[in-house]
């Protein structure tokens, strides 16, 4: 590659650069007293909303996306974990009580694009249902578990590794499989 062309490149991919890391510190702003682990990224920072004592880990994922008329939100109460590469998909709404943790890799999304059905054409815009999530208290969500939209998670419940939660869960229960199933109710002894 010619030497002018190669500076001309480090010059744009600098440039590309600086605008992005302005514009993630321009979407922290918005949320103080967040600590943030390195790459975090936001989108729609103004409709996040959190409590004290937040942390979001490395390359946490939070967007309240720009369909639903941006009517998509993310509420994070007190003392909220966020584990690191976790994406959190807030079209539908999203509402995370105190003292959750959700733990590396959490996936838990409010929207989901539904199939093109028969008569439609590839011009067609791809339609999106919303639903909102809610989390309880004192919830743990472990590692690789996925919760779609229209989901409630109860106080204390615990989600296990790898679950996929498309049905509400109950207060004090245990859920684990895909589809995620009760393994286990009550409080543990």
């Amino acid at each position: 590659m010619h030497p002018g062309r190669r500076f001309a490149a480090a010059i744009r991919a600098l440039a590309t650069a600086w605008s992005t890391a302005i514009d993630d510190e321009i979407q922290r702003s918005f949320l103080p007293g967040v600590r943030f682990g390195s790459g975090v990224l936001l989108r729609g920072a103004d409709r996040i909303s959190a409590g004290t004592g937040v942390f979001l880990d490395h390359r946490a994922y939070l967007s309240c996306g720009t369909i639903n008329e941006r009517r998509g939100y993310i509420r994070l109460g007190n003392r909220v974990e966020i584990g690191p590469y976790s994406v959190l998909w807030g079209g539908g709404g999203i509402e995370i009580g105190d003292d959750v943790h959700l733990g590396a890799h959490v996936h838990v999304t409010s929207q989901q694009g539904r199939p093109y059905g028969r008569g439609q054409s590839d011009g067609d815009p791809l339609a999106v249902d919303c639903a909102p999530v809610r989390i309880g208290d004192h919830t743990l969500i472990y590692s690789g578990a996925i919760v779609v939209p229209g989901v409630t998670i109860g106080h204390h419940a615990v989600v296990a590794a790898g679950a996929v939660v498309a049905e509400d869960v109950p207060p004090y229960a245990l859920v684990a499989g895909v589809p995620a199933r009760v393994v286990r109710t009550g409080a543990p002894a």
